[in-house]
């Protein structure tokens, strides 16, 4: 019995679901209503100045966003079954959570939590738990989707954006930049004798620089691109330029009355190896990059992980819709990924035909048995 589910709950979350979904819009809409309203036998769900939106108005503008509500809770489902309930899964969601309840917390007037329960409702979360539901299929997806771009980053290079690398930087505050005392030249000449002699650049940011928690940070900034907006411009525009293991010359930021002076330095430019540091949040950013930028990639990614399961629909109007949304977010792909996703649907086809196959053989020695 337990192998039985866990092959086949997806029957069970695909259609119990989407009616918990549905449910979720109408007694949303219903919330406030005091008794219901008919108009030729009709449920009224809204009033308008222009005129009413009865039930079946209600469940034909549901029909036009059904795909992607069906796609939302296979992605979930695959993604659930994919990935292992960690603790430190449970944690990222954890904190995810406790940000959307912050938020809701901090608008009093109720707005964002409609829109919150909306959107949760889009993605196929309803209930009292939706919110924590999502939040720890979000954390999961991350990693599945973190896993699938490690495994193919030579086919996604043209999605990483440009100039994707990080950075560390040695400051140094000063009133005049044009001007430097003597002690502050004589500073900054230790720096670059100490880069030039080979120390490690975060060593030397950790002896040398002026940041509030350099010893701490070892003059890390972390992951920058061409779009990122963490560091001042210039000194953005002068990293940008540079290969690994390059740094700029002295950089004067203004802040007011007085200056800051940046030596930034290029720490990796490979998008391989920024996939496998260990800060997640260079990881994180840039992963989101590369799947926000490669529109129908998440599917993919999903495609991929549903190779190892065992996958069943409650009935065939809903397979239909599922693969048509699949086919038509694939379809916004590349080549490079057109053949990745048909490679991975030649391979899941083979694997029915040889499952048939022994089904029938099975079969037919059960018969020759008897």
């Amino acid at each position: 019995m337990a192998e039985f589910f866990r092959k086949y709950w997806f029957v069970s979350v695909l259609s119990v679901l989407f009616i918990g979904v549905l449910l979720f819009f109408v007694s949303d809409m219903n919330k406030d209503s005091v008794k219901s309203k008919q108009v030729d036998g009709k449920d009224i769900i809204a009033s308008t100045t222009v005129g009413n939106v009865t039930s079946d108005d209600l469940f034909k503008q549901t029909k036009s966003t059904e795909s992607s509500v069906l796609f939302s809770m296979y992605r979930n489902a695959v993604t659930d079954q994919s990935i292992e309930t960690t603790d430190e899964i449970k944690k990222t969601a954890k904190e995810m959570q406790e940000k959307f309840e912050l938020a809701i917390k901090s608008d009093s007037t109720g707005k964002t939590k409609a829109s919150i329960n909306s959107q949760l409702a889009s993605f196929g979360f309803a209930g009292d738990s939706a919110l924590a539901d999502y939040c720890l299929i979000a954390s999961k997806i991350q990693l599945l989707d973190g896993q699938f771009i490690k495994d193919h980053i030579d086919q996604l290079t043209s999605y990483v954006p440009e100039n994707a690398r990080t950075v560390s930087v040695i400051t140094m505050e000063v009133e005049n930049a044009d001007e430097l005392t003597d002690e502050q030249k004589q500073k900054q000449a230790d720096i670059q004798s100490a880069l030039d002699a080979g120390e490690a650049f975060a060593d030397v940011a950790v002896k040398y620089s002026e940041q509030e928690d350099a010893a701490k940070t070892k003059g890390f900034v972390g992951y920058v691109d061409a779009n990122s907006t963490d560091l001042d411009s210039s000194v953005l525009e002068a990293v940008n330029a540079l290969k690994k293991g390059e740094s700029t010359d002295w950089i004067s930021v203004s802040n007011g009355d007085t200056y800051t002076l940046y030596k930034a330095y290029v720490d990796e430019t490979d998008p391989a190896a920024l996939l496998e540091s260990e800060d997640s949040a260079i990881t994180t950013t840039l992963v989101n990059n590369i799947i926000s930028s490669a529109n129908g990639l998440e599917t993919l990614v999903i495609l991929n992980a549903s190779q190892d399961l065992e996958i069943s629909y409650a009935n065939d109007d809903i397979k239909t819709s599922v693969e048509e949304y699949m086919d038509s977010q694939i379809d916004n792909l590349d080549e490079k990924l057109k053949a990745i996703a048909d490679e991975i649907r030649g391979t899941k086809a083979d694997s029915k035909t040889e499952t048939s196959s022994e089904t029938a053989s099975e079969t037919s020695t059960e018969q020759e048995g008897e």
